[in-house]
């Protein structure tokens, strides 16, 4: 977090609301920092952006100018204060003030929000070219935690289980909004625990009660129209405590607790928990509430348990020399198999634990190694029914899922298309199209990265040598004579009807010509890499435009480890409704002075995006109908033609435009990086073989699989992740090797030690 990271590199306390503040070291330090670098430009009534530095309250604590201290804190930490092309402080004065100011703050109960600044979101806080410069050599650590489990994990759960019809809420929620989803700081709250609890009715009775049985019909075969209980335990270990026949036994108590820890937790009960929860604990509720409500007390105990409901990663291991723990074997077990599934140790990761090998890094390196050398291509073939079922197909789903979170296309699903406008755009299918292109990447395994952002080589539509097998038999035994026409020509008509229609024109292609090739990823025109994919076009897009600003801004934060301010409470954020302007010409209104500071940073790299439409269809020019307004793309202005023919009226005559594609790569921390961008495919060209944007990629990587911001204590982390991605040619997974045995990831130390 930054508050801790600030007072961590000042040495600064936060226990300080007794201690007055210093006038004397305010005008020394303080007043002459803001006199030297802020006042120049915040002074008096024609103040930059209306904020005022020179008459502000030097005693915080007072209360009245809080929120303009608040406002410079934050202005100071991300780099914004001063102006880039102004005098700049070093470093250290930068931290103390920061200090300084957060110190005071804290006494009133004002700054920054702790919980806030520790999403995912904000790790870019931590300057990057000292993260970066191998001056903080460690050694790395993560604090102790319990990490809540995902709704990933809880529904692989259900569906290995099978444990109550898959009924239920879902009691995890995630993290909202865009970037990763699953992240340490989320805790089960009393929603979780009462959803937990209520899930928890329906599979317990499921336990007991035997699972649904069809009934036959008169017929003799079952009758699915009809559902009742087998009345029988599937588990004998549970039958004996459900007749309540005979007392059970110590023996037979403790069968009962293996089978529920078996069932619940995958693993065997240690021999003091098979004890304490046979003898101390199921006993005790047979006693009070007979045996069959006893086993329901105790499934019931083992669902609410903190290890059900969190990953624990507490540091149960080894001691170090410098005071730092390692994760325990079990707990190793459990990190890597959510660090890349949704399921909990497999039998080669439990026999690791029980045999002794998986203590040091070297084990660890030999799990990851085996789990990721999964193969992925039967997944190519899946059906895209639902997206749940989908990626519970995926092999390793968390590392596809890291793609997904990362640039954001599953937002694809939450951005309104209106039918009218193209009625082939299906979401599904890009998405889809978007987990193949990134898995094709994957499997070559080089210069990853660079390829995600600059390879025109697609997935679209793929169907497998099976599936096309299949539908060839169809054509043939209905003898179609349009379809049997098609393949006459060429023309293959696999999936021409098969549910995701003629989506495949997004990507510039016709539907006359298309023939669905088997053979997959192929070059495709005018594209280049995710940023031109229309699953990424799409999910960072408008309902009814393009929208450079949002497309910008990834950028920035995501390939350039860059900040952007939250808009400020007040500022009228909504373009003018013209239809007669480009976007480009709307744009004008955020070029004011308030608003250039943050847009700087995004507009010119959002922009040389407009060859595209917020469909994601390439364009090159724009059509102005004879009113001299925008006729929309190609695609609509066809069909605004067509419309005005069949009703025998007036032909729409358009006139074109050019689109200006061109924009600026500025401020970037990389002075190779920076100058004047052509277009869509200079801007990704470039990016791609930027030093910033490979670390920052990291950096990403680094969260997701921490489950928390870096600081500048992971900093060896980071670089030798960075370091075994170069030094194999880019490969994802000798990254992802790094990472998984790093300190940061299997050590634990105390924050406050």
């Amino acid at each position: 977090m930054l508050v801790g990271l600030v007072l961590a590199c000042t040495g600064t306390s936060l226990h300080a609301a007794d201690t007055p503040t210093s006038l004397a070291q305010y005008r020394k330090s303080i007043g002459l920092f803001l006199e030297t670098y802020c006042v120049g430009c915040h002074d008096g009534e024609d103040a930059k952006a209306g904020f005022r530095l020179d008459n502000i309250d030097p005693l915080v604590t007072n209360g009245q100018d809080v929120e303009r201290w608040e406002k410079a804190l934050e202005m100071i930490s991300i780099g914004d204060m001063p102006p880039a092309k102004k005098r700049q402080p070093d470093k250290a004065l930068r931290r103390h003030v920061e200090a300084w100011i957060l110190t005071e703050l804290r006494k009133i109960g004002r700054g920054p929000d702790d919980a806030r600044l520790s999403q995912p979101a904000f790790g870019n806080r931590v300057d990057h070219d000292e993260l970066f410069s191998g001056e903080h050599k460690g050694p790395a650590s993560s604090p102790p935690r319990m990490w809540r489990k995902s709704n990933y994990i809880y529904k692989r759960f259900i569906a290995e289980s099978r444990l109550g019809g898959g009924k239920g809420g879902t009691p995890f929620a995630p993290l909202g909004g865009h970037g990763f989803k699953d992240y340490g700081q989320l805790w089960a709250g009393e929603s979780t625990i009462l959803t937990l609890r209520n899930n928890a009715d329906a599979f317990i009775a499921d336990v007991i009660d035997g699972r649904f049985v069809h009934p036959k019909g008169p017929d003799g075969k079952p009758d699915r129209s009809r559902r009742e209980r087998e009345g029988k335990s599937r588990f004998g270990e549970f039958q004996v405590l459900i007749t309540g026949e005979a007392k059970p036994d110590d023996a037979a108590l403790e069968r009962a607790v293996y089978r529920a820890f078996h069932l619940l937790l995958r693993r065997s009960p240690t021999e003091e928990e098979a004890k304490r929860y046979a003898a101390g604990y199921l006993r005790r509720a047979i006693e009070i509430g007979g045996p069959k409500e006893g086993l329901k007390s105790l499934l019931t105990a083992i669902v609410l348990s903190p290890e059900f409901v969190y990953r624990q990663e507490l540091g149960l291991g080894e001691q170090l020399p410098d005071g730092r723990r390692m994760l325990s074997p079990n707990e190793i077990s459990y990190a890597l198999a959510f660090a890349l599934t949704d399921s909990p140790p497999d039998n080669d990761l439990r026999k690791a634990v029980e045999e002794g090998r998986l203590s040091t890094k070297e084990d660890v390196e030999r799990e990851v190694r085996r789990i990721l050398a999964t193969d992925t291509r039967r997944f190519w073939a899946q059906e895209l029914t639902s997206v749940e079922r989908y990626i519970d197909a995926c092999p390793n789903p968390r590392v596809l899922r890291f793609f997904r979170e990362y640039f954001g296309y599953q937002a694809v699903f939450d951005v309104f298309k209106d039918k009218e406008r193209n009625h082939h755009h299906r979401a599904l299918f890009i998405f889809k199209d978007a987990d193949l292109f990134v898995l094709s990447v994957l499997e070559q395994d080089r210069q990853v990265l660079r390829s995600l952002l600059t390879s025109d080589r697609y997935v679209v539509h793929y169907a497998s040598p099976e599936q096309v097998k299949r539908k060839l038999a169809q054509i043939h035994e209905r003898k179609s004579s349009r379809e049997l026409d098609m393949l006459a020509r060429g023309i293959t008509p696999v999936l021409g009807g098969y549910r995701g229609g003629h989506y495949f024109t997004t990507y510039g292609f016709e539907y006359e010509s298309w023939n669905y090739p088997i053979e997959q990823p192929f070059a495709v025109p005018n594209r280049a890499g995710m940023l031109t994919h229309p699953a990424w076009l799409v999910a960072h897009s408008g309902n009814f435009d393009t929208d450079p600003i949002r497309r910008g801004k990834w950028i920035r934060e995501h390939l350039l480890a860059d900040t952007i301010p939250d808009i400020p409470i007040g500022v009228d954020a909504k373009l003018e409704d013209d239809p007669h302007k480009t976007l480009r010409q709307r744009l004008v209104k955020t070029e004011a002075d308030a608003c250039w500071r943050c847009h700087k940073k995004m507009n010119p790299l959002g922009l040389p995006f407009e060859s595209f439409d917020d469909f994601g269809r390439y364009r090159d020019k724009f059509y102005f109908d004879q009113n001299g307004k925008l006729g929309g793309t190609y695609y609509e202005r066809e069909k605004a033609i067509a419309m005005g023919n069949r009703r025998g009226g007036t032909p729409v005559k358009y006139t074109t435009r050019p689109i200006d594609t061109t924009g600026q790569l500025t401020g970037t921390g990389d002075p190779k990086l920076d100058g004047d961008v052509n277009d869509a495919f200079d801007l990704v060209d470039r990016l791609a073989r930027s030093e910033r944007v490979r670390q920052s990629f990291v950096r990403h990587a680094f969260r997701y699989w921490m489950g928390r911001n870096e600081t500048l204590n992971d900093s060896p982390t980071l670089m030798a992740a960075d370091k075994a991605y170069v030094d194999s040619d880019g490969s994802f997974k000798e990254l992802l090797v790094s990472l998984l045995t790093s300190d940061s990831f299997l050590t634990r130390k105390d924050p406050d030690q």
